[in-house]
């Protein structure tokens, strides 16, 4: 009747009825959803502009390219996490497909939809005006943005691991069966998308031990069971070493990095730039002023509210780096494998930030934190200075192979340009064991770099092309005529050419 009644007013009386809706709706949830509108257009209106970059070449290129079976094989061999994600990544993009926004809406879904349950999360601790300072702050985190815009498991991490603080902080307000149950259900996912979640989750089960006893047994089967069924893939993982890498980098650098990248997204490592400090001063003083303001200024029941999400922050940080240092072999904090103390941690600044005592101070650090957040959110949505270096234009320039080359980047940026070239190109070291013969050496630089040393080309290679391609450079040398020269591969994989660690590809070419 209702339906036959809508139809029959046509137009007008279906704006009435959504008008009616909406009255029915509290301010708070209209904020919410505006600030969830702003999250989206945020992750989604660049999201398939950057190239992919290392970490989701594997993604895209090695797990994705096949089977479901394939897929849940090569999360066995290749990689060092759960295959939760890849799971879910393998059916979205049986719809999507796997270019760049089609695989990383998955991950921008999920940034999208962290927004209000940071919200609830500050609405169970201290009220509608936390709520909505965390809800902000997480729309606008640029740390949260990036990897929103990547096609890994980090952002469904992050989700998962807030959405059990959520149940957790339901749990030990209310005791209720359902919120035990629904914390161990988000809790396995969350193992059973990253490892690290084991971290965050054990100062949970200490917060719901201490506070609920035997009640938190609802939840704690659950999580248990998951780690049992996952625990000999990670043995296997772990075994293979995929991740002895992060050791490379001092302790700590990755500390100071973790810091910084929290506040200012991915600026250094990951893009190939130099650290810069001087983005994350600003919003990191901020952050600390307003937890000093908390503990100064904030009352026994606001501090004993900041208190969970810190906790848990500070068991995600703080248990990494303890085996770090006692046990080198198991050192593998870094940025990223963090992430879920983030959103607590921006849920403890929302205390700090809202509270009655200090609310003339809190609005200032507030409002300048969450504009200076959201201007650089713009900012390296624009600015190919802070994005993923754009592959794709360098593989568009270099073209297909006329006779046989040698393309020479950062190791990192081997994968990228390999997978942009779509010529067949291949990796190799000086190990490979091969006397190869080239035409044509390539240097894809970040940015322009000087010409390498005559004596890494040989006699007979001439510059014939500098070419642009956004904020990646090649130069080209070619032999004169048809002939080809030796590759000194040895010494170009140890030269000193400003590329970090030197990779080469090889296209159009065999052994000679």
């Amino acid at each position: 009747m209702e339906a036959a009644t809508i139809d029959r007013g046509g137009p007008a009386a279906y704006a009435q009825s959504l008008r009616e809706a909406a009255r029915t709706r509290s301010r708070a949830f209209w904020i919410v959803a505006g600030l969830t509108a702003l999250a989206a257009v945020l992750r989604f209106a660049t999201l398939g502009v950057q190239s992919y970059h290392h970490d989701e070449i594997v993604t895209a290129s090695r797990i994705l390219r096949d089977g479901f079976g394939h897929a849940m094989d090569a999360v066995g061999f290749s990689e060092s996490a759960p295959p939760l994600y890849y799971a879910l990544a393998w059916v979205w993009t049986q719809v999507t497909g796997t270019g760049e926004f089609g695989l990383r809406s998955l991950s921008a879904v999920a940034g999208v939809a962290t927004v209000p349950v940071a919200y609830l999360i500050g609405l169970e601790l201290r009220g509608r005006r936390t709520g909505l300072m965390a809800a902000a702050l997480v729309a606008v985190n640029p740390m949260l943005l990036w990897y929103s815009q990547e096609g890994r498991a980090y952002a469904l991490f992050a989700l998962l691991c807030a959405i059990s603080l959520l149940f957790c902080v339901r749990a030990l307000r209310d005791g209720r069966r359902r919120d035990f149950t629904l914390w161990g259900v988000a809790s396995a996912l969350a193992l059973a998308t990253h490892y690290f979640a084991v971290f965050p989750l054990a100062a949970e089960v200490v917060l719901l031990l201490r506070r609920r006893g035997r009640a938190s047994l609802a939840g704690l089967w659950i999580v248990g069971l998951a780690g049992l069924l996952l625990a000999p893939l990670a043995i296997h993982q772990m075994s293979i070493g995929h991740a002895e890498w992060i050791a490379n980098f001092t302790l700590g650098h990755r500390l100071w990095e973790t810091a910084a990248t929290f506040v200012s997204g991915e600026t250094s490592d990951i893009i190939a730039r130099p650290d810069r400090p001087y983005l994350a001063f600003l919003p990191l003083a901020l952050a600390a002023l307003a937890l000093v303001s908390l503990a100064l200024r904030g009352d026994r029941e606001e501090r004993r509210a900041a208190a969970i999400p810190l906790s848990v922050a500070l068991a995600a940080i703080g248990i990494p780096l303890l085996l770090a240092l006692v046990s080198p072999g198991k050192d593998y904090l870094l940025a990223r494998n963090v992430l879920p103390a983030l959103v607590p941690l921006l849920i403890a600044v929302a205390i700090g930030v809202t509270l009655p005592a200090a609310r003339r101070i809190g609005n200032v650090i507030g409002a300048t934190l969450l504009a200076y957040s959201l201007g650089f959110c713009i900012w390296a949505s624009f600015s190919p200075d802070l994005q993923r270096p754009d592959w794709s234009a360098a593989a568009a320039e270099l073209g297909e192979p006329r006779a046989p080359r040698a393309m020479v980047t950062w190791t990192l940026g081997e994968a990228s340009l390999r997978y942009y070239l779509s010529t067949g190109a291949i990796q190799v070291t000086p190990a490979d064991g091969y006397d190869w013969l080239v035409h044509e050496v390539d240097f894809v630089s970040d940015g322009k770099a000087p010409p390498p040393p005559p004596r890494l080309l040989g006699p007979g290679f001439r510059e014939t092309a500098r070419l642009d391609a956004g904020r990646l450079f090649v130069r080209r040398f070619r032999l004169p005529g048809p002939g080809l020269a030796p590759l000194r591969l040895r010494e170009l994989r140890d030269a000193d050419l400003n590329f970090r660690n030197v990779g080469v590809l090889l296209d159009g070419i065999g052994p000679g």
